[in-house]
């Protein structure tokens, strides 16, 4: 862009963000000071404007080619700037003007048509794409909204299938037979069945050993009458 004040003819060669203003640039540029500069650059942070010039030689301190340093250490981050080029001359200006004005408008198409907001997944786009054609992209309705299917590796299947298996080992029941038990005392107590009853086996077993051993007994002093009597000797004379 290419305009024309009463500080001077200048080629706008960035604008970022909008920030030229020709109002505030003309309130704030000082002839003594800006003058002698082939560049100016003017950055703003918090709505204040700030100009600096730069020069093309080399050997300058305020070379133009140390612009880019100077908005990245001496300015705001992401602040709007812009960088004005003199025009020194009238015919330079006259040049500059009608080559902007035989530019073409350069109408910037979207790669990418826009897609209606809808519930998707990655499967279900299809990139489509030819070295002499532009990007496409294309949705497949058939995997819309669809569950991915996937499948583990063998190594992983049989771990799995283990541990549901041990899983279900730990998990089985075992099934104890109960014995249920019904009386009309009062001081009924199921538990004491089992006691009382391995009380009687004790008993029953002691009373049977007692008998075996009375028997016994009984036996052997019959035996020991046997043997005590002799025969009686007959003699004739």
């Amino acid at each position: 862009m290419l305009f024309r004040c009463e500080k001077g003819m200048f080629l706008v060669q960035e604008n970022y963000r909008d920030a030229f203003n020709l109002e505030m640039f003309i309130s704030k540029y000082i002839e003594e000071c800006f003058d002698k500069y082939l560049y100016l650059v003017g950055d703003i942070s918090s709505g204040v404007l700030r100009l600096k010039g730069f020069d093309s030689s080399p050997k300058s301190s305020s070379y133009i080619g140390n612009v880019r340093d100077y908005l990245e250490t001496s300015c705001s981050f992401g602040c709007p700037y812009y960088l004005l080029k003199r025009v020194k001359s009238e015919g330079e200006y006259e040049h500059l003007l009608n080559i902007e004005k035989n530019k073409k408008p350069v109408i910037e198409k979207p790669l990418i048509t826009p897609i209606q907001k809808e519930n998707f997944d990655k499967e279900s786009l299809i990139l489509k794409s030819n070295p002499k054609t532009k990007v496409k992209i294309v949705i497949d309705p058939n995997k819309i909204n669809q569950m991915p299917q996937g499948h583990l590796p063998k190594d992983l299947e049989e771990i799995i299938n283990q541990e549901a298996k041990e899983i279900k080992t730990k998990e089985e029941v075992v099934v104890v037979q109960t014995a249920s038990y019904v009386s009309a005392s009062p001081d009924f107590d199921p538990s004491k069945i089992k006691r009382n009853h391995n009380n009687d086996l004790k008993n029953n077993n002691n009373k049977n050993n007692k008998n075996n051993s009375k028997n016994n007994n009984m036996n052997n002093q019959n035996k020991h009458k046997k043997s005590s009597k002799k025969p009686q000797s007959t003699t004739k004379a």
